[in-house]
């Protein structure tokens, strides 16, 4: 009983320092930004309204998103996802929430034991940003989420019918736009990398490519 309740005491610590990395990371960089702006619209004052509007337009955009981070934090700490076996029923309960009507087809072939708890959190926390992304930005009404490993990468998609967009010119974080930023900054932590394939019209494949840590390696090396 010792060991079995240091050990739910172990995890509920990691999960709260997880909840206070995601917070601090994106939560107070968010707010960083909407004090910059308001401060660049109080020196544009009634001069240039145009600036002033435009300035006042994108700290709004980064308040929705400290709004949309902090509810996906509340809801992670309600949510189950984690402790599921089947990273298909995982998925399935994190995009839960923000897919009705909208068709959803997942078929995610990676064993959860194979992922630590941090890398199974940042997949999901990945895979909602680019299911969000295509339904509220793209309108989609049909998404594909696949997974597979190959060697020691972990590779997954997803993939819309939405309106599309050209990756060169997609609005980023100067426009209020932090979705893609902070991926690629979930990313950077496992020496990952995100593609985009998309074009107006014609919707998006956003592919995910990410190194297992060694641990995962050594242990589905040994099954």
């Amino acid at each position: 009983r010792a060991e079995v309740s240091k050990v739910s005491s172990e995890l509920r610590i990691g999960e709260r320092t997880r909840l206070a990395v995601e917070l601090h990371d994106s939560l107070s960089q968010n707010l960083t930004g909407v004090a910059m702006k308001i401060k660049a619209a109080e020196r544009c004052g009634t001069a240039d309204s145009t600036a002033l509007l435009h300035h006042l337009e994108i700290a709004d955009k980064a308040l929705q998103s400290c709004r949309d981070e902090l509810r996906n934090c509340l809801w992670d700490l309600r949510n189950q996802a984690l402790e599921d076996a089947d990273l298909n029923r995982a998925i399935s309960r994190t995009l839960l929430p923000h897919v009705e009507n909208v068709s959803l087809a997942i078929r995610f072939n990676v064993r959860r034991s194979l992922l630590t708890d941090n890398t199974a959190h940042d997949i999901l926390r990945i895979i909602r940003e680019l299911a969000v992304n295509a339904i509220r930005h793209g309108k989609a009404t049909s998404l594909r989420v696949a997974g597979s490993i190959e060697g020691d990468t972990l590779l997954f998609s997803v993939t819309d019918n939405g309106l599309g967009f050209d990756p060169e010119s997609c609005p980023g974080v100067r426009e209020g736009h932090f979705g893609l930023q902070g991926i690629r900054e979930r990313l950077a932590r496992f020496a990952g990398s995100l593609t985009l394939e998309s074009s107006p019209g014609r919707g998006t494949r956003a592919v995910v490519a990410l190194r297992i840590p060694t641990a995962a390696k050594k242990e589905k090396n040994e099954v």
